[in-house]
């Protein structure tokens, strides 16, 4: 008796692994009876046999849910939420549960809330100015010039000492930015978390990108794929089915929340296109990187235009051959209007 003691699945009864069981808290599941749980369960060390057996029930009768779940709607790349608004339900596809056919569905009601998380990556400051040494043309040890960077751009993917200066203004309300470091940091994923109202999972997590490169079109497709988890998750708490871009039948009709019926990305409210290059948006951006009235009441600056606020933007005039003449000197963009102070796909300087 004792450590080599041969312990058994209280569920079938055959002898359990070591290394795979799982550990209840008045018994054992073998390996093949603990990949009948769901994935997305959690806690299993402090519930008791009853418990699974519970809990293996609502698996057969989630099934039959799933096998009348009719698709209304999907955001994010693959799919990663999708919703029946005529059923109320929606489910995940992440886990061993969807590859199963069998993903864990939610009426509209368990869902309690949700939220992004920004992951970074820690950049090299030799002469610890706050600005890494890929942007920074200045040497503080030296007091020279570096052969550190080109040029520091606060449009870029660099985060700097504002955690929230890459994050689109109208995903930011979404954004928990858990970032405390004083070093300089780069956003580098993405990721959706989701606390449900389940006696057996709690919280889901997935990542919406895992590695955000330095290109920031990589960035703004993941945090349109965001956008688009976010204003979904809004329409299930609120369950708004007939103000939400949906005829009363339940078909789908072209919507701004940036997703159609088979879950691509359509013209959307983060400004991008499914090949990442901005277009007229609520946003307040146009083609030409200037900006234009929004739903926001902001551009680019952060500074109101005309809006409900009595605010207007400054307006500028129009002069062609100053347009014709001014070129992107990092990437070749050319204005079709007025040039923008900064690039906006780059953030080079242009005047």
């Amino acid at each position: 008796m004792g450590l080599f003691e041969k312990k058994y699945c209280d569920l079938c009864g055959e002898k359990v692994n070591a290394l795979t069981r799982q550990k209840l808290s008045d018994g054992y599941l073998c390996s093949d009876c603990k990949h009948k749980l769901s994935s997305l369960s959690s806690g299993w060390k402090n519930r008791t046999i009853a418990d699974v057996k519970i809990h293996l029930e609502q698996r057969e009768q989630n099934r039959q849910k799933y096998s009348a779940f009719v698709q209304s709607a999907s955001a994010g790349t693959n799919e990663k939420l999708v919703v029946d608004f005529n059923n109320r339900k929606f489910y995940f596809t992440i886990g061993r549960d969807f590859k199963n056919s069998n993903p864990e569905i939610f009426d509209f009601s368990q869902l309690q809330d949700f939220w992004l998380e920004l992951g970074y990556t820690t950049l090299q400051d030799s002469d610890r100015d706050g600005i890494p040494d890929e942007y920074d043309r200045y040497d503080n040890r030296q007091g020279m010039n570096s052969g550190f960077g080109s040029q520091f751009d606060a449009t870029n993917s660099f985060s700097g000492q504002n955690g929230m200066l890459d994050v689109p203004l109208a995903l930011q309300p979404y954004v928990r930015d858990t970032n405390t470091s004083s070093s300089p940091q780069r956003i580098s994923s993405l990721k959706a978390k989701f606390i449900v109202n389940h006696p057996f999972i709690t919280d889901i997590s997935m990542y919406i990108d895992s590695s955000i490169g330095t290109v920031r079109n990589e960035l703004m497709r993941a945090f349109d794929d965001g956008m688009q988890l976010m204003r979904l998750c809004e329409q299930i708490r609120n369950g708004m089915q007939n103000n939400m871009g949906y005829q009363q039948n339940g078909m789908p009709m072209q919507n701004n929340m940036g997703y159609q019926q088979n879950g691509m990305p359509m013209q959307n409210n983060m400004g991008y296109q499914q090949n990442g290059m901005p277009m007229q948006n609520n946003m307040g951006y146009q083609q030409s990187g200037m900006p234009m009235q929004n739903n926001m009441g902001y551009q680019q600056s952060g500074m109101p235009m005309q809006n409900n606020t009595g605010y207007q933007q400054p307006q500028q005039p129009f002069n062609p051959q100053n347009s014709a003449a001014i070129v992107c000197p990092a990437c070749g963009y050319k204005p079709d209007g007025n040039p923008p102070k900064f690039c906006p796909f780059c953030g080079t300087t242009m005047t």
